[in-house]
């Protein structure tokens, strides 16, 4: 795909992650905005999508309908209620989508392994190559260890998160147990009230909250007489632009079919 532009829409253009990703799109050399979605009646509709993200203009207008073309791919970071529709549109035009909006019905996500039969589908909660990486390692060192190392996670993000622990949490806990033959009855998220010794299948789970930090994820691995860290700090959320178009430029040429980041960085 690097010896043509792959042309991109955004749809949630005007919200923080869509912003973020026209910057990323505008600042690249393989990639050309084509496109700039989001709902009606907000501010900034019709305006530059350019200039909406803090960048020269675009010459693409924010527009309220989905109209992809053949040969562009459709990195969705919207409204679960727009989502339905948003696949259809593609489905109809063709064209490859990623992604990104959480919080989907059931029926949704049904209507999304539909669409990957027609379609290639990137879906993920969180674009993060380095996340991504975190989780994979989870799991690699947790069923090389085994058993007899204690596994503790603790995550820290700002002070307007509102759920705790965070989800990236939970899926870098689910991979650790899914290596070791454990599930969710083995996480422990608090141990004031237990006034018992740790056991041996616990998972523990700390959520810190305060200032402005964008996420960290610290796992740890405790043997005797030696600790192994897999630690990730994200200081800016553009590095999720990046992981979701770094999924956009892969998913170009792909057969239908439903992928996620692991799929993006090879380990699936």
């Amino acid at each position: 795909m690097s010896e043509r532009l792959i042309r991109i829409h955004v749809v949630g253009a005007r919200g923080r992650m869509g912003r973020a990703l026209i910057r990323e799109v505008m600042g690249s050399e393989d990639l050309t905005l084509t496109g700039a979605i989001d709902r009606s009646g907000g501010p900034g509709q019709g305006k530059d999508a350019g200039l909406i993200a803090g960048m020269p203009e675009a010459g693409v207008a924010i527009d309220d309908k989905l109209s992809p073309k053949a040969g562009s791919v459709v990195v969705d970071f919207s409204l679960p209620q727009a989502t339905d529709i948003n696949i259809s549109r593609c489905v109809g035009a063709g064209v490859p989508l990623v992604l990104g909006t959480t919080g989907l019905s059931d029926a949704s996500l049904a209507h999304l392994e539909e669409a990957a039969t027609q379609i290639p589908v990137v879906f993920a909660a969180n674009y993060s190559a380095g996340v991504t990486m975190l989780i994979h390692l989870a799991s690699v060192a947790a069923r090389a260890l085994g058993p007899e190392w204690q596994s503790e996670l603790f995550e820290l993000h700002h002070k307007h998160k509102r759920d705790a622990p965070s989800g990236t949490a939970l899926r870098v806990a689910a991979a650790v147990a899914g290596a070791t033959e454990r599930d969710e009855t083995s996480f422990v998220y608090e141990r004031a009230s237990k006034d018992q010794p740790r056991s041996a299948k616990e998972i523990g789970i700390m959520a810190l909250r305060g200032g402005d930090s964008v996420g960290e994820h610290t796992l740890m691995f405790l043997g005797e007489g030696e600790r192994l860290e897999l630690t990730h700090r994200a200081r800016d959320r553009a590095i999720f632009a990046k992981g979701a178009l770094r999924a956009a430029r892969w998913v170009a040429d792909r057969e239908p079919g439903l992928y996620d980041m692991f799929d993006v960085l090879g380990f699936a």
